[in-house]
């Protein structure tokens, strides 16, 4: 500007002045007018053409990455706040049980102590009957699951504590005989059940503890878990690999919600099978997979008996003895003796009862029942209860809310 008023270009003021006089803006507001400042002897050169294509680009690219690094903290966020969100929820639904209120003690008004099992066997909790297939036979879905998972708990502390008002009990071990769901390996089952096979251990996981904590307000609870065959994760059943079971893994999360509850003791073997002492008398589980194949007739009855014959020999030979064994699986209730001819051989019927296999296929049917027995130090198995759970199917549960 003062070279073209014809003035030094140091001369500023003179440019300030002539552009004020004549209501110019001034060229430069920018500028330091500092003490010391010294104008450029020469204009800086204009870019070239190529140079603004260059610059435009870099620009470009450079809010283009900005952008880009905006839009993936944005979504980290997003993504942080939904995985607390989820944990959050996780610690809700499946924190530990806190321990009920202990119920003063029931003391007998006799001489008798006993321990009393509780056998809760082929749940099938994901698992739908329909009613009309089953010509008015049976249905099953999981509101019943709550029903008849309740009859068992009341049944067995009326059972304990109203109609044996004489004897006084140590412990009730809850023998969990396996195949607590069914799942996906049928075609029919994926099409058909209530829910998949993750929701309903968690759903089996959260009754169950509650059930368990229910029972140990009034009596110490130890129960005691061995798999199924249903829940496997295999076409085929892996000997090698129990845990790779439903029922393990259900085992293992009943266990972590009652943790803070010292009153509830839950065993989960890494095994097909568990021996349980209670009151000098040996008590086997399994689930009984195995032991049911090969009857005669249709009629499981002899394969059990063969199977227990054999593992007989096999324990004896060891230095083993087993009192009584406990089967499921077969969903009908009975009672064989050992072929020692000492003990017996409890088979547990089913929560869920018939299904439309059964009655399509086997021409067969049977009641949903579970077993309540007494175990004496001198008299071994003494009393024996079917809690036949298909009378709870009109009423609401107080477990329904986990549904």
């Amino acid at each position: 500007m003062s070279r073209r008023l014809g003035l030094s270009v140091n001369n500023t003021s003179a440019a300030e002045r002539i552009c004020r006089d004549y209501g110019l803006a001034d060229p430069a507001p920018h500028w330091h007018r500092t003490v010391g400042y010294t104008a450029p002897t020469s204009p800086e050169a204009a870019p070239t053409p190529e140079e603004s294509v260059a610059q435009d680009r870099e620009m470009a690219r450079l809010k283009a990455d900005l952008a880009s690094v905006k839009r993936r903290y944005a979504a980290a966020l997003k993504s942080a706040n939904l995985h607390e969100d989820i944990l959050e929820i996780a610690r809700q639904e499946m924190s530990r049980y806190a321990p009920v209120e202990i119920q003063p003690p029931h003391i007998g008004t006799g001489r008798v102590e006993e321990d009393a099992i509780l056998a809760w066997a082929d749940w099938h909790a994901d698992e739908v009957v329909d009613l009309d297939v089953m010509e008015g036979y049976n249905e099953y879905r999981p509101e019943l699951v709550c029903r008849r998972a309740q009859y068992t708990v009341d049944h067995t502390l009326d059972t304990l504590f109203r109609c044996h008002v004489g004897t006084t009990f140590g412990r009730l071990w809850v023998f969990n005989l396996g195949d607590n769901i069914t799942g996906m390996l049928l075609d029919e089952n994926k099409m058909t059940n209530s829910m998949r096979p993750m929701a309903a251990l968690r759903f089996l996981a959260r009754l169950q503890a509650r059930a368990l904590c229910e029972l140990s307000a009034h009596i110490p609870v130890t129960a005691v878990y061995v798999p199924g065959n249903h829940p496997r994760t295999s076409p085929k059943m892996q000997s090698k690999l129990p845990t790779e079971n439903g029922d393990w893994l259900l085992a293992e999360m009943v266990g972590d919600l009652t943790a803070d509850n010292e009153r509830v003791t839950v065993v989960s073997p890494k095994a097909w099978s568990a021996v349980v002492n209670i009151r000098g008398w040996n008590h086997s589980l399994n689930h009984g997979y195995s032991a049911a194949k090969g009857g005669y007739g249709g009629i499981p009855w002899y394969s059990y008996q063969r199977t227990d014959g054999k593992l007989t020999a096999l324990e004896s030979a060891h230095g083993k003895r087993i009192h009584y064994r406990w089967w499921g699986h077969v969903h009908q209730k009975s009672e064989i003796p050992m072929m020692d001819g000492s003990g017996d051989q409890f088979i547990v019927g089913s929560l869920m009862g018939g299904n439309e296999y059964a009655l399509a296929n086997l021409s067969a049917y049977a009641q949903p029942v579970q077993k309540l027995v007494g175990v004496h130090d001198k008299m071994g198995a003494t009393w024996r209860y079917p809690l036949d759970v298909k009378h709870a199917d009109g009423e609401s549960s107080r477990y329904e809310d986990l549904i």
